[in-house]
């Protein structure tokens, strides 16, 4: 078994729902951190660009995906609340993140901590970018651009944490203004503005911790999406087996992770693709 510090992100996630306070922040977490700098060298080893060749193992990616769902509890502030009971778990009734919401500072003090950097795009790009709301522009043509962000995405080395939340403009038939700000988000655990879908939803307390984070990596001027599923040719065959979708329709949920212009829903299995582009520059 590879060795792996990082799942004690749930120990942390499940301590600050039972007792955690409301408005907590870098008293809690630099902390935390500070007696554990394991997870940051091992956050670093696996964040750097060559590790996109590299499988990891099924507990370090488990843990990966621990430490992912605190981030996104962390930037929870900064979503617009939307109080539509369908964004409710399907399994409690309740929000997937019963616990007290973090300080708006949580975020940006603990991502430094991690050894992470910030995402610095200024063009829209879906890999760096996650759409939280669009303003319409009068050409239906016109592609995403930047308005505002509303919270920072990191990286480590060349593995991306978090993307950047985002206020886009965008004509219609790029971005519907419905569509893309409110359909299903896919390999997402809890946002407060929209539903979500990842694979841990439905299994118990224990066993939906035994869920894979999904590794995309910045690396030169290509951009890796979902590598391993590529490191895993048998079971990037699967797309098309378990999706009614056309493979170009499911490429653009794997990138964008949500639906843009026609919603297609939230009981689609987008996760058992993989892409490789340019970056653009």
């Amino acid at each position: 078994m590879e060795e792996t510090h990082l799942w004690q992100a749930q120990f942390l996630i499940r301590g600050l729902r039972n007792e955690g306070a409301p408005g907590f922040g870098a008293e809690v977490l630099l902390p935390w951190l500070a007696e554990r700098p394991e997870i940051v060298t091992e956050l670093r080893e696996i964040g750097r660009p060559d590790s996109h060749r590299r499988p990891v193992s099924d507990e370090v990616s488990f843990g990966l995906y621990a430490l992912s769902r605190l981030v996104e509890i962390l930037i929870a502030p900064f979503q617009p609340v939307d109080g539509d009971p369908k964004l409710l778990a399907w399994t409690t009734g309740e929000p997937w993140w019963s616990g007290p919401m973090p300080s708006a500072t949580a975020w940006s003090e603990f991502w430094p901590a991690l050894g992470a950097v910030e995402i610095a795009e200024d063009s829209f790009h879906p890999f760096f970018h996650e759409v939280v709301c669009v303003v319409p522009a009068d050409d239906p043509d016109e592609p995403p651009s930047l308005v505002e962000q509303l919270w920072p995405g990191a990286v480590v080395g060349g593995l991306v944490l978090v993307r950047s939340g985002v206020v886009v403009r965008a004509g219609a038939n790029r971005l519907d203004p419905v569509v893309a700000a409110k359909s299903c988000l896919y390999w997402a655990w809890w946002r407060r503005n929209r539903l979500v879908r990842d694979l841990s939803h439905g299994w118990g307390g224990n066993s939906q911790w035994g869920t894979e984070f999904r590794r995309d990596y910045v690396v030169g001027d290509e951009l890796h999406y979902n590598v391993d599923l590529r490191l895993n040719p048998q079971m990037s065959r699967t797309g098309d087996e378990v999706s009614d979708l056309p493979f170009e329709d499911r490429r653009e949920l794997l990138r964008w992770r949500h639906s843009r212009t026609i919603d297609v829903g939230d009981d689609e299995w987008p996760y058992f693709d993989w892409l490789v582009e340019p970056r653009r520059r």
